[in-house]
């Protein structure tokens, strides 16, 4: 592992120099728009994190192909493209995908290293596959089906373009036991995305913390004390899970919303950062030091500018990686609930073929009245993929106990649910 990081380094060095791929980069990054404030130590931390999985990959490689370890002219093509592929995510993970193009568009014009040549998809919607070759994420979406009586399931993930390029990425972070928090409006599936990629981490147990404007450092040592034990070693207290070889995930959702005390301190995210940054925590009843093993902290919330909210420190923010995560678009808003219908359809075989007219006149009705009702008009006009999921567990629970319908029947089934949702508007 020591000789492929001495590899990497030698390979990379170029890129980092003053007037560099890196700093020319992080310069212009400072220029988009980010969700959360940008400071440089968090981009090199999350830059670092994400070459340091680099190596770790090629190590894998080699130890899956111990006959034909990984070439050096091999280990330089995947290393320069990994570092495009990271510096996109660390210094535009928190801007919308339309910034995030901009930075492509930007490294383009300033670099040699071969990049994806199709012109109108951006580099963000590719990866780089061990072979040193831009592969394109779309073609590591599944197509799944559901199972009709899994429609109204809470916890079904249809995986599309965005969930899958978003788990990979956090799935870098989470195996560096790195904190992290994801971004994005309500109903943008941050949560779903979330679980999804730490069910894929097979040693994780994760617990969800809901923080509220009135939460504070007892909430966590409750947490401890309920899923962890105390153990004194010869080098001091030590705090880990009491399952052996797990690591406890702590997933706090509304982080941004803890109120700050007359100091101007959220003293709950303080705690966390005092945890990350120095390992753990001073126990105030018995004047000790408490190390934390296996203990990770990923959090979630909603932008800084809605109300309630409060903007997170930069003393926290430089630890964690932040990712923005927004609504879907009509292409995975047609996949997600095409996948829907599709299942809920086939209550009534006579239908099943209105599948894909059915999706398309939901998310063509959901994209026109989003677009005409805004929250600039009024505050509470909040759109999400919430109000899609609601319609089609409307015209499920309508349709379950019927056995035939015409499809002017389902017309009628449809607008009313449609109605129902969007009338009030």
């Amino acid at each position: 592992m020591l000789q492929i990081q001495r590899d990497a380094a030698t390979i990379m060095q170029p890129y980092f120099t003053s007037n560099g791929l890196v700093t020319k980069a992080l310069e212009h990054a400072f220029k988009l728009e980010h969700i959360m404030d940008l400071t440089r130590l968090r981009c090199l931390g999350s830059l670092f994190s994400m070459l340091h999985q680099a190596c770790r990959n090629v190590a894998q490689y080699n130890a899956n192909h111990p006959d034909f370890p990984m070439q050096i002219d091999q280990l330089e093509r995947y290393i320069q493209r990994y570092l495009i592929y990271a510096i996109l995510w660390s210094l535009s993970g928190d801007s919308r995908l339309k910034m995030r193009a901009e930075l492509g568009e930007y490294i383009r014009r300033i670099t040699t290293v071969p990049l994806p040549s199709a012109p109108n998809i951006p580099i963000i919607d590719y990866e780089v596959s061990i072979t040193g070759e831009w592969a394109p994420w779309q073609s590591k979406v599944p197509q799944i089906e559901v199972e009709t009586h899994k429609v109204a399931a809470p916890d079904v993930v249809v995986p599309t373009l965005d969930t899958v390029r978003h788990e990979a990425l956090l799935y870098t972070w989470l195996a560096e036991h790195k904190p992290l928090v994801l971004c994005g409006p309500p109903g943008s599936g941050k949560t779903m995305t979330l679980f999804s990629a730490l069910r894929a981490l097979p040693d994780m147990e994760v617990v969800g913390l809901n923080f509220s404007s009135a939460t504070t450092p007892e909430l966590l040592l409750k947490t401890f004390d309920h899923y962890c034990e105390y153990r004194r070693t010869p080098n001091g207290v030590v705090l880990a899970p009491v399952q052996l070889g797990k690591w406890l995930v702590l997933f706090c959702d509304e982080i941004n919303l803890p109120d700050m005390d007359k100091y101007g301190t959220q003293r709950v995210i303080s705690f966390i950062r005092q945890m990350v940054e120095h390992g753990g925590f001073y126990r105030t009843s018995d004047q000790t030091w408490v190390k934390l093993e296996r203990i990770q902290f990923v959090g979630a919330c909603n932008p800084p500018t809605d109300p309630g909210r409060k903007p997170l420190s930069h003393r926290f923010l430089r630890h964690v990686p932040v990712v923005y995560v927004d609504y879907p678009g009509p292409a995975s808003l047609t996949q997600i609930y095409g996948t829907f219908n599709r299942a809920m359809l086939r209550l009534i075989p006579s239908l099943r073929t209105y599948a894909e007219p059915l999706t398309a006149a939901m998310v063509e009705f959901y994209t026109m009245s989003q677009e005409r009702f805004t929250q600039d008009t009024q505050p509470h006009y909040i759109y999400s993929p919430r109000e899609m999921t609601r319609w089609v567990r409307g015209i499920f629970e309508a349709l379950r106990p019927l056995e035939t319908l015409p499809v002017e029947g389902l017309i009628r089934i449809w607008a009313h649910e449609a109605l129902r949702l969007f009338q009030d508007r």
